[in-house]
């Protein structure tokens, strides 16, 4: 200081200060570069495997949509029959109604998503778009699923006391077994007769068959959103694994 070399001694410090701070800054930049590669190696693998999952789903969601619009179908025509007082074959009564006799359900194994969804991987998902289909997710399967238990209430409450009480489950078991089981445990037909004309030209059976219209038809349309949002997430995958 007596040499008057506050003046350098200053700028020197300040020097080696603002050396120090780019040194930090540039080590920070380096380290959220890696982190960011990182986290998009993660984000690119979670997004194939779950692409992998979709993929499969489709072909279980397309199959329960088929069948959706074949019990549909099946319910119309009978609903038809009922109402036009139609007098056909007691064994064509029999294979329409006992050709569908349980709904069957909707239920993906999707356990990337549900670990997304449990562990917290939507924040490496960049894509909001995406990001907002996973999140809601759970949403739309709990929509499906109040009409899926709504279906399997007839059927446990409903169809199966009515079938059991007027039909001969053996007449199509039968038929069945013929193709599906062995042939030392093929299963007669029933000895027993029904009475079709008291037992399907009755209100309990159009008030059952209308049901099934009515909630079969309001599961095909969430089946079909579900698609659609199923098909959405899948392109923004891919669009976003070739980025």
């Amino acid at each position: 200081m007596e040499q008057n070399k506050t003046g350098k001694y200053l700028k020197y410090a300040i020097g080696e200060i603002i050396l120090v701070m780019i040194g930090i800054l540039l080590a920070l930049q380096v380290n959220n570069w890696n982190q960011n590669r990182i986290n998009r190696d993660i984000e690119k693998e979670t997004l194939s495997s779950l692409k992998i999952d979709l993929d499969s789903a489709m072909v279980q969601l397309d199959e329960k949509i088929r069948q959706n619009s074949e019990f549909r179908f099946l319910d119309s025509t009978a609903l038809e029959i009922i109402h036009k007082n139609e007098k056909i074959p007691e064994d064509s009564i029999q294979t329409l109604l006992l050709s569908h006799i349980f709904t069957p359900g909707f239920d993906p194994e999707l356990g990337t998503l549900n670990e997304i969804l449990n562990t917290g991987k939507t924040d490496i998902i960049k894509n909001k778009a995406l990001k907002n289909h996973i999140s809601s997710w759970n949403k739309y399967m709990d929509e499906l699923a109040e009409v899926d238990s709504k279906l399997l209430h007839l059927d446990e409450q409903l169809k199966l006391p009515l079938y059991s009480k007027h039909l001969a489950y053996r007449y199509y078991y039968s038929g069945y077994s013929k193709n599906v089981i062995n042939s030392t445990t093929h299963i007669p037909y029933s000895n027993f007769k029904i009475d079709i004309d008291t037992a399907f030209y009755t209100l309990e059976f159009e008030n059952m068959l209308s049901n099934y219209m009515i909630f079969g038809g309001i599961q095909h349309t969430r089946l079909l959103d579900i698609k659609q949002k199923m098909n959405e997430m899948i392109l923004l995958i891919e669009e976003d694994i070739k980025n």
